[in-house]
């Protein structure tokens, strides 16, 4: 009973205070005008995602040369719904990417972007709650208990005999009621504008996504709040709470989570991405040069310009060429490695900060974290692997063919109804060519993504309200 009168007054004085009603007017602004414009985002993208896919597949249609295969196919990225709340680690909604047999990839360079967009990225759920609603959570905690002992208030509270960590969890609770209303009104309020956009659908992965991102962001409102509460409760005055409360955030949710990834850089270095294009490119030269030596003293010694019609001749430059591939894959491979393990030891070390932790587990739940990153990219590689397949099936075809029309002297004799006759009995089409397909993570694997961080906001929260509690039993009322 005593807990429901404490929580009743923490609660009606965030109410009647300005704080609390600036609270609300920053949660409705910020959380609607973001789901407006990524919304927006999201259907001008999904808008280019369907006309980019009947761009590629007509200019794979219209392909009637076997030889054009090797240049590759253009595919397109999936949307992901959960962008209109996160945008998450890559740079577009959708991308083009061009795939060519050996695992070879080209991604969009995005020159075409306009400049001025990379001084005002994008608001999302992730900044929101991140960096604005935590210092919210700051400002209607910080001096919960330090404000009312230089007034005089708790020490009145305190004549009733009431407990202290009655006291000191009402004000916890009556506090968080108050910064998560307007945050869940809020909330709700920008994902129903989102459904007003035909493009956006709430489907059970989608739904489980959105709801796990508002149970994420509780979380972590918790342990900021928490935050807050200890460093009032080890402050005489509001003032100096306040002023001591911005330096901890300054250097737990800005400065951390920045100068980990350069702090590891520099324990592990990595050579530049030019540089092992440079390694790669020097590995093609010196392999060219090679092929072209072969091809000239073979012809010398058969005196034959056509030296691919020896089987034995093109099983070898096939056999050197796979070589060149595979250690092309492990000078990726080892620079992959390294991008990994600098990328492992910055999220360890970042995730001294709470904000590391959030932010991560929200781009994992978003479909939008490192881990989806890589699968997208593994299903890229997949999909090479399988055009490789298919445009060495189809140059088979056309060697069969070529070979079939061979006199005596090797000489090819192919007249133009033959080469229509193969033309229209090979033509490439939508239902010959390998489709792209992918799907992103399924909410349980997105779970298992993010245990580490979902444990660790629970030990910030566990120590934050532990300290709160340990530096209020001790609290002088008197000065």
């Amino acid at each position: 009973m005593l807990l429901i009168h404490v929580v009743r007054k923490e609660l009606l004085d965030q109410l009647r205070s300005l704080r609390f009603a600036i609270t609300c007017g920053v949660c409705l602004v910020v959380l609607m005008l973001s789901s407006i414009v990524l919304t927006r985002d999201y259907r001008e993208a999904q808008s280019t995602y369907n006309m980019n896919r009947v761009i590629h597949r007509n200019d794979l249609e219209q392909r009637t040369d076997v030889r054009s295969l090797w240049e590759g196919v253009t595919v397109d990225r999936p949307l992901n719904p959960l962008n209109t709340m996160v945008r998450g680690l890559s740079d577009g909604l959708t991308e083009s990417v061009k795939i060519q047999p050996g695992n070879r990839l080209d991604f969009p360079e995005r020159w075409e972007q306009n400049p001025i967009l990379a001084l005002f990225p994008s608001v999302d759920y992730v900044f929101i709650v991140g960096i604005i609603m935590s210092l919210l959570a700051l400002a209607l905690s910080y001096d919960s208990v330090s404000a009312e002992a230089e007034s005089g208030v708790l020490r009145l509270l305190m004549s009733y005999s009431v407990p202290r960590d009655t006291v000191l969890l009402g004000k916890w609770i009556g506090g968080y009621i108050s910064l998560m209303a307007p945050f869940t009104v809020a909330f709700v309020l920008s994902v129903l504008v989102s459904l007003l956009y035909s493009e956006v659908e709430l489907r059970g992965n989608v739904a489980l996504g959105l709801l796990s991102l508002y149970g994420l962001a509780m979380l972590y409102l918790a342990a900021i709040f928490s935050l807050g509460l200890f460093i009032s409760s080890c402050t005489r005055l509001a003032s100096t709470s306040i002023t001591v409360l911005l330096l901890v955030w300054v250097v737990f949710i800005l400065a951390i989570p920045n100068t980990a990834p350069y702090f590891v850089g520099q324990l592990l270095p990595l050579p530049s991405r030019e540089s092992i294009d440079r390694e790669k490119q020097a590995m093609e030269r010196d392999a060219l040069t090679k092929f072209q030596q072969m091809i000239k003293d073979e012809q010398e010694r058969t005196s034959r310009e056509d030296v691919w019609a020896d089987e034995a001749f093109r099983v070898e430059i096939e056999a050197r060429q796979q070589n060149l591939q595979e250690e092309m894959e492990k000078v990726d491979g080892s620079f992959g490695a390294q991008v990994r393990s600098q990328t492992r030891w910055s999220g360890i070390v970042a995730r001294i900060s709470p904000l590391t932790s959030f932010k991560l587990a929200a781009f994992d739940l978003a479909s939008a974290g490192l881990a989806q990153e890589e699968r997208y990219v593994a299903s890229l590689k997949a999909y090479s692997e399988s055009w490789q397949a298919y445009t060495e099936e189809k140059q088979k075809i056309w060697e069969d063919f070529m070979d079939s029309r061979r006199d005596d002297n090797g000489r090819v004799l192919i007249s133009s109804e033959d080469m229509e006759q193969f033309r229209r009995d090979n033509r490439l089409g939508f239902s010959d060519a390998p489709g792209y397909d992918f799907a992103y993570m399924s909410f349980a694997d997105r779970l298992s993504e993010v245990s580490l961080d979902l444990l660790l906001l629970v030990i910030w929260n566990i120590l934050f309200f532990l300290l709160a509690y340990l530096s209020f039993l001790r609290y002088e009322l008197t000065g």
